[in-house]
């Protein structure tokens, strides 16, 4: 398998559409996750600036290093579980993959605006290259909800069923450890099929976007 850095190579535009769209994307979720802290009664991560979208203070220099070199890399925003309550705790968790999941709504929204007025354009052109970076955009936050949404520790949704289950006492045994390692390697294999789901998303909300438009414009 080839490096994601080799696509700055054989396909430049995609390269730096991708680390556009998932720099931005990421930036924004944590983004969301100190915004709905604070609104919560958590100002950890507000106090240590994080209501902002500068990728080095969201991902940190390793992490825009593995995006650039494996197209992989993640934000951590500091959470003091102390001053919510589980419900609360559940929404700060959530409130990072419901962006991802509103960005894919509306930038697969927009691919059929983009589309509306670009029936025959050529590669290369603005129209082309805009919706393009849409389809980019809105593939990819689909990928990040679902992976962030997986319930295993360290992810959001991890979290999320930390505060629904006895999770701790669940990943202490052998047997929660052996599930764990389970839903890794599922996850790995199971990399190419989240994608094509997450293609496959895009271009229906896009096709049902464009006969929107068709019909009201």
């Amino acid at each position: 398998m080839d490096l994601f850095v080799f696509k700055l190579f054989s396909d430049p535009l995609y390269f730096g559409m991708v680390v556009l769209a998932v720099g931005f994307s990421v930036c924004l979720h944590e983004f969301f996750h100190a915004w709905t802290a604070l609104k919560c009664g958590d100002p950890t991560a507000a106090y240590a600036g994080h209501l902002t979208l500068n990728p080095l203070k969201q991902m940190g220099p390793w992490s825009l290093v593995m995006l650039l070199i494996l197209g992989i890399c993640w934000g951590a925003v500091p959470v003091n579980h102390a001053l919510l309550t589980p419900r609360r705790r559940i929404l700060v968790a959530l409130a990072g993959p419901l962006t991802n999941l509103g960005l894919f709504l509306l930038t697969a929204l927009a691919e059929g605006l983009v589309l509306y007025f670009m029936p025959e354009e050529p590669e290369g052109s603005p129209q082309y290259l805009i919706f393009r970076w849409l389809a980019v955009m809105s593939t990819l936050n689909f990928v990040l909800f679902c992976l962030n949404m997986l319930p295993l520790p360290g992810l959001d949704g991890g979290a999320v069923l930390r505060e629904l289950l006895p999770v701790e006492r669940l990943f202490a045994n052998e047997v929660g450890k052996g599930c764990v390692i389970g839903l890794v390697l599922l996850l790995f294999y199971s990399m190419n099929y989240i994608y094509q789901a997450a293609y496959t998303a895009s271009s229906a909300v896009a096709a049902v976007s464009l006969l929107f438009f068709r019909a009201m414009l």
